[in-house]
């Protein structure tokens, strides 16, 4: 278990808290991309409990501003998108995608360059990449350069991405990811449906983890029995400080990523993707993502406003083990039943809670690293990323998981 002291550490994001000074080092997902539609509507984004707006310009180039507009603190999400630039509808500023102030009709006119000099608006470099609007919203002018993540050059179609903004805590989505003892138990009843070997994972519901560490975060193997001479591994990559590269169980990948939009509420990433082809309605479908593509940006709200999270107990009577007709508003249900930030110092940890103590570990280490010198894990080596989700294979016992796991994923 923390004390009271780590967990505020680990999980305080607002304001001048060190854990969210630190996580505005990394580029962080904000928008998906097909939200933002040249001379469409803004979108408000949260993070880290302040507000901003995404927009795309007339000309394709996107921006991520402040929402307050500079004059009278007016939403730019209300703003008109026009002539490559956001026009707030109070007074008529208008604010180009850099941030600039190009007009103020509002005022003389022979005051608009001296304004322009004058006025400054909270502006942040942005990129996409795999179907989502990546933002840097930290301390140095120059952003870090951008992560190498699997699915960034995919063509469009062989990604999609996925947001669920849930109220709870972000540490409690990036836990959830990793600990991989709970997917024979909470998930059994979905198991059965997958095409590949996760299924296996139902035989034994408390693995033996190893772990090594990497210049991006850890690399967990949870090992499984499967019959007297096999053994079942699931191998996880955590990236710092937020994503986990999952096993699937098929031949399609998925990166899941937990970012605060304050200390009480976090959005959750699904990014799938398919190096080989183009994902398809039979994708959309599976049991993974099943219904979930209705709310694309908030498939949480399936479960908001209903008793239980929507959980169906004539389902369980019937045989179903959650009574939850997804599996991964299974755990949008569990994160938000621990509470809006868990208190770590009472919990009672177990072996299967390796993976979740060592990372625990490596952020106060690196939050603490950063508050005394400035360091930033991993960015000293921007290229060491693994280039592929994991895996689950079934093995023999004398054979090396981490040999195995490296051919299965394809690193390069």
């Amino acid at each position: 278990m923390l004390s009271h002291e780590d967990n505020e550490l680990l999980t305080r994001v607002e304001g001048s808290a060190p854990m969210g000074a630190y996580l505005r080092e990394y580029w962080t997902p904000a928008v998906r991309s097909e939200r933002l539609v040249a001379d469409g509507a803004p979108v408000k984004v949260r993070l880290f409990g302040e507000n901003f707006v995404a927009f795309r310009a007339t000309d394709g180039t996107v921006g991520f501003l402040d929402e307050a507009c500079p004059h009278r603190g007016a939403s730019l999400a209300l703003a008109r998108n026009e002539d490559c630039a956001l026009r707030c509808i109070y007074h008529g500023w208008k604010i180009d995608v850099s941030g600039a102030v190009v007009e103020v009709p509002s005022e003389p006119a022979e005051r608009l360059a001296d304004m322009a000099d004058k006025i400054a608006i909270g502006k942040y470099p942005s990129r996409e990449a795999g179907g989502v609007l990546w933002v840097y919203l930290g301390s140095h002018d120059d952003p870090p350069p951008f992560p190498r993540f699997p699915f960034a050059d995919v063509p469009a179609d062989h990604v999609r991405a996925l947001a669920a903004e849930t109220n709870c805590n972000w540490l409690q989505a990036v836990e959830g990811t990793l600990d991989s003892s709970h997917v024979s138990i909470l998930h059994q009843s979905w198991l059965g449906q997958s095409s590949g070997s996760l299924g296996e994972t139902a035989e034994d519901s408390a693995p033996r983890y190893e772990s090594d560490e990497t210049g991006y975060g850890i690399r967990f193997a949870a090992i499984r029995h499967a019959g007297a001479d096999r053994m079942h591994v699931r191998v996880t990559e955590f990236v710092m400080p937020w994503t986990a590269y999952i096993p699937t169980g098929d031949e399609d990948r998925i990166a899941i990523i937990g970012t605060p939009i304050d200390d009480e509420h976090s959005r959750q990433w699904f990014i799938r993707w398919n190096d080989d082809h183009p994902l398809t309605e039979d994708t959309d479908t599976h049991f993974w993502y099943h219904d979930l593509t209705v709310a694309p940006d908030d498939f949480a709200a399936l479960t908001r406003g209903k008793d239980n999270w929507g959980q169906d107990r004539a389902l369980m009577s019937e045989g179903h083990f959650s009574g939850f007709k997804n599996l991964i508003l299974e755990d949008v249900a569990i994160q938000e039943s621990q509470g809006p930030i868990v208190d770590r110092s009472r919990e009672k940890l177990g072996t299967s809670d390796i993976a979740v103590v060592k990372t625990r570990r490596l952020l106060l280490n690196s939050v603490r690293s950063h508050q005394q010198r400035g360091d930033v894990f991993g960015q000293e080596d921007p290229l060491a990323r693994p280039d592929a989700a994991g895996v689950a294979m079934t093995l023999e016992p004398t054979d090396d998981w981490r040999a195995a796991a490296s051919t299965e994923a394809r690193y390069v």
